[in-house]
């Protein structure tokens, strides 16, 4: 099992102690970043050619033979494969991964965004494969596909870019590897939660609903940022102001507590902590990256 696929599987596969002592990782981590380069060079090639040649493809497809991660090699449709990629902009993935800093790179959330830059990480080097495979699979449109390789080795080196920054990245890493600091993920009645609430928060979000309980429970939530923000300036919580302290607030475990209490106050039923977590994963969502 890669080391990434270790971090991002169960929580029970996370407990369980990896077979690589520290320097091994260390070294799987630095063995991937020397591919980055040469991944570069051979899109250059590519690039240059009107009919993309096999030897580089070839060399391509071997850079994506990872220690670091097991990339699945389930063959996708193209269609679905330029469908998913183009769900979101290029310029708006690249501001995802930048606004990770601002809403987690923070003492408190420290672990959390170094997962988060991992999980981006994952993502992009899945569909670096599905891309080579489905070029070497004599695509009707390979300087499409090679085109979508090239964004997504822009987003790959905008996620080292921003990974380079954080000067305790190593022991982070291991720390989430090895299991000493776990990031919990949804379970399955969370997710069955969460798709249940997307599509009626999503209408909330853009102005399309301006009733109801979920509507209340989402403004009271909103409304009462601003107030917990200066509580926490007062109690020492924050330093100080600064122009991301919002982001912080609502990406800390302090936020949870908010819309606990918060939803518990408008329900006269107990509230499920699968609910809490739905919410909270659906408001930060739109807190972070769709909110105007």
């Amino acid at each position: 099992m890669g080391v990434l696929n270790h971090l991002f599987g169960s929580t029970e596969s996370i407990a369980k102690e990896i077979e690589l002592d520290d320097e091994d990782v260390i070294r799987n981590w630095n063995n991937y970043i020397k591919t980055v380069s040469q991944k570069k060079e051979l899109v250059n090639i590519l690039g240059a050619r009107k009919k993309p040649f096999q030897n580089p493809l070839d060399k391509l497809k071997k850079l994506l033979e990872l220690e670091l991660i097991n990339l699945s090699n389930e063959k996708k449709a193209e269609s679905e494969l330029i469908a998913d990629l183009e769900k979101i902009g290029h310029s708006q993935k690249i501001k995802r991964v930048q606004k990770l800093e601002q809403c987690l790179g923070y003492a408190e959330t420290k672990y959390e965004h170094v997962y988060g830059l991992l999980n981006h990480l994952s993502s992009i080097l899945q569909n670096q494969l599905h891309l080579v495979t489905a070029i070497q699979a004599k695509s009707t449109d390979t300087e499409k596909l090679l085109s979508h390789f090239k964004l997504q080795l822009e987003l790959e080196l905008e996620v080292i870019k921003q990974i380079e920054q954080i000067k305790t990245f190593h022991s982070l890493f291991l720390a989430l590897v090895k299991g000493e600091h776990t990031i919990k993920s949804m379970d399955s009645k969370e997710k069955r939660l969460l798709k249940k609430m997307q599509k009626g928060i999503s209408k909330i979000f853009s102005n399309e609903i301006n009733e109801g309980i979920t509507f209340e429970w989402t403004m009271t939530v909103f409304n009462a940022i601003e107030d917990k923000v200066r509580e926490g300036v007062a109690d020492g919580m924050f330093d100080g102001y600064h122009p991301d302290i919002d982001f912080e607030f609502v990406n800390r475990p302090e936020f949870v507590a908010l819309v606990m209490v918060t939803i518990q106050s408008l329900r006269k039923r107990k509230v499920s902590e699968q609910m809490i977590t739905a919410f909270v994963h659906l408001f930060r969502e739109w807190y972070n990256h769709e909110r105007g």
